[in-house]
């Protein structure tokens, strides 16, 4: 069996020439980026928000489907149930029929309400939805040259125009 290879140890002139490369372009080139220009959200936590808040403007669309479903059907049996109280029970009098009416208005409301989320959750979404695309699609170029380029920030379109 032959034995095993032996990793080969870095020359220790490359790796001082590489320290001394940095520290070089530290001091002249490479000063840290003004505060002004700094900030602590990156494209990708830009986008993953706008990505959670169409997740969320999709599921309150939902939940205001179903809370105008619900509302139609309380809306619904509380009539029946008000009618056979009536017919059966010769509940007719003027509290109860007050009442009645009432809770059936407050159910017409609250469909009415969970109609409008909806339809406004559903264009927060869908709002949302593009603007993190827009974002992706405006940045998302400048994020891979830097990258390319071996920056560690990228630098404004406004600094590349001749």
């Amino acid at each position: 069996m032959p034995p095993a290879p032996v990793p080969a140890q870095p020359d220790p002139r490359i790796a001082k020439a590489k320290n001394q490369a940095v520290r070089a372009a530290a001091q002249t080139v490479g000063r840290r980026m003004h505060e002004q220009h700094e900030t602590e959200i990156t494209l990708d936590d830009a986008c993953d928000a706008a990505d959670k808040l169409t997740e969320h403007g999709f599921k309150a669309h939902d939940q205001a489907e179903k809370l105008s479903r619900q509302a139609q059907k309380l809306h619904g049996a509380w009539l029946n149930l008000a009618q056979r109280c009536a017919d059966d029970n010769n509940l007719i009098g003027d509290l109860f029929t007050a009442a009645a009416l009432r809770f059936a208005e407050s159910m017409e409301l609250v469909d009415r309400m969970a109609q409008e989320m909806s339809v406004s959750s559903l264009q927060a979404a869908e709002a949302a939805e593009t603007a993190g695309n827009e974002i992706n699609d405006a940045y998302r170029p400048y994020n891979v040259a830097t990258a390319d380029a071996g920056l560690s920030t990228p630098s404004a379109p406004i600094h590349n125009e001749a």
